[in-house]
């Protein structure tokens, strides 16, 4: 009849829907796992890129022990994943558990901020190591030191954004007071009282230049404040890559090691990080 296979028709068109339907549901939800299989595949790829990268970061580090490394980013390639490997001196860093106020208060200010946030915020800095200073509100009476530089985002007036754009500048490895000037990245080297831009581009202008012999004495006269530069007696390194797999996945791997000297032990491990990615002006902070 008709109306019976009009009724037949109107079924057939709902049971086509309703396939369809779970049809998408099932379309959607496998894709939905491919893009959580691929991304955790990515970052797996990522993590082994990074690790590896320190590893011959370290080679070259052991290869070239004399040679002056400041952080200068160096390009690698792992079957896909583009990393970027840094090696830099401890040295050239700013102590947190040293470094005095105007150099704390120094860096602060060669980010971008004012100057009287900078002083306080050396200021936070010093009350943490339980020392006073001019201008600076009265210790609280306890001291700690840093045991790492992530510790600088808990004090007051910090937080992830400041730390991100000083994380390639500070340190807990060097044990000075002031920084050596042949491996100081430039937001360090701007942090020396007097310094100005066009100064210390002109000195990494030189510095680069001169590389493989170092820093020459009419070089470092160009710097001001030469309480504040040195020599390091350490041989403290963190080899550093930032690992990019599409635009899926990147992971930081950070190694610091410090040089022996010794044949049969040549380098000790003094730290195995894996920090969150930072987006700082260097490579992988």
């Amino acid at each position: 009849m008709p109306a019976e296979r009009g009724s037949i028709t109107l079924l057939a068109l709902w049971a086509v829907a309703i396939v369809a339907g779970l049809l998408t549901v099932a379309a959607l939800a496998t894709r939905s796992e491919i893009d959580i299989a691929g991304n955790a595949v990515a970052a797996s790829r990522a993590r082994h890129a990074a690790e590896a990268a320190t590893q011959i970061g370290l080679a070259r580090l052991l290869r070239r022990p004399e040679a002056a490394y400041d952080g200068t980013p160096q390009p690698w390639q792992d079957d896909g994943a583009a990393v970027t490997l840094t090696i830099a001196d401890e040295a050239g860093k700013i102590d947190v558990n040293q470094a005095p106020l105007p150099l704390l208060a120094g860096l602060f200010a060669a980010v971008g901020r004012p100057a009287a946030e900078a002083h306080l915020l050396a200021c936070n800095i010093l009350d943490r190591r339980g020392e006073g200073a001019p201008d600076c509100p009265e210790p609280a009476g306890r001291s700690y030191r840093f045991a790492a530089p992530e510790e600088l985002a808990q004090l007051p007036g910090f937080g992830e954004a400041l730390y991100r754009r000083i994380a390639d500048s500070v340190t807990v490895a060097s044990g000075a007071a002031a920084i050596d000037p042949a491996v100081a990245p430039r937001d360090v080297l701007l942090a020396l009282p007097g310094a100005t831009p066009d100064l210390v581009d002109s000195y990494l202008k030189s510095r680069a230049a001169w590389r493989d012999f170092g820093p020459s004495a009419d070089m470092l006269k160009t710097l001001p404040v030469g309480a504040l530069l040195w020599v390091s007696p350490h041989r403290d390194f963190t080899i550093a890559a930032l690992a990019r797999v599409g635009g899926r996945a990147r992971y930081r791997a950070e190694l610091t090691v410090r040089l022996t000297g010794f044949a049969k032990q040549p380098y000790r491990i003094l730290a195995w990080r894996a920090p969150p990615v930072l987006d700082s002006p260097s490579a992988g902070r």
